[in-house]
């Protein structure tokens, strides 16, 4: 058993919350080795959890458990998962689309619901319903990676279809052009993250060197419309010139060299911020 849990949120680091999350899982084995994902989720995103679970958790010693908090509707009937995944980690989360990514793109193997009056850490209050991610989502992974807590005594098993999901955006090739959506930010670059895969991209045969016509668009207006070259790395490019690139997902990437493309053209990211890429020969 590796006993590795590893938190993620969108609570921030400015006050206790992180903190008694940690707390609560010492406290249940002071010997759990918790590290953080990311605590700077954009508040309520849930797509953006979604995916720095995909980004992440593959690259993790199997059985690492994962508690994933980016819950709106905390308090409310919504319920509670734990999941295992093909590649064999844990991850526990409200049920609210926050397994959408891993869903699609890794697969899950088992679904359980949370019984919580069963599994609420003891000395909650009864009052208080607002910080599940301290009495419920810590204190279960927790458990869970100490073994205290087997996956089948966490709830009724439920069936794949019954994890809630969200429309991802597609990857397509299509009349010798590439089509996604802009799918996140690198956000401390400013680059952009799209959903087009490398597999989509390389049917247009592209080398290191060869430009592209990149155009994206938002409800029919014109946000970029570029020749970009397609490069290795960044220095490929002047400072503050555009690059087409492969990400560390193997989607397909563009950036400013040095600058934030998402400050100078203003773009915003979902399924109706389109990008199209196509060769110029």
């Amino acid at each position: 058993m590796s006993k590795i849990l590893v938190l993620q949120s969108d609570f921030g680091i400015v006050d206790g919350a992180v903190s008694a999350m940690i707390g609560v899982a010492l406290s249940v084995d002071d010997s759990l080795k918790i590290f953080d994902l990311s605590h700077s989720i954009s508040p309520f995103n849930i797509h953006e959890a979604s995916y720095r679970l995909l980004q992440s958790l593959q690259y993790w010693p199997e059985g690492s458990v994962f508690v994933s908090v980016v819950d709106p509707g905390v308090g409310s009937k919504r319920n509670s998962v734990v999941v295992r995944t093909r590649e064999n980690h844990i991850v526990v989360t409200p049920n609210n689309g926050t397994l959408s990514h891993l869903r699609k793109f890794i697969g899950i193997e088992e679904v359980y619901e949370i019984d919580v009056a069963k599994h609420r850490r003891k000395g909650a209050s009864n009052q208080s319903y607002t910080f599940d991610g301290r009495d419920l989502y810590a204190y279960i992974g927790a458990r869970l990676t100490s073994g205290q807590l087997s996956l089948v005594d966490v709830g009724p098993k439920l069936n794949e279809d019954q994890i809630v999901s969200f429309e991802l955006p597609l990857s397509r090739f299509e009349n010798n052009m590439v089509k996604g959506s802009v799918e996140i930010y690198d956000e401390r670059f400013g680059s952009l993250w799209t959903s087009i895969l490398v597999e989509d991209f390389n049917q247009l045969n592209p080398e290191y060197g060869d430009h592209f016509k990149v155009k994206i668009l938002h409800e029919e207006v014109t946000y970029l419309e570029e020749d970009v070259l397609y490069g290795r790395a960044f220095n490929d490019v002047h400072v503050h010139d555009l690059i087409l690139y492969v990400n560390s997902l193997n989607r397909i990437a563009l950036a400013l060299n040095q600058d934030s493309l998402v400050k100078k053209y203003g773009i915003g990211l979902g399924l109706d911020w389109k990008i199209s890429i196509t060769p110029i020969r």
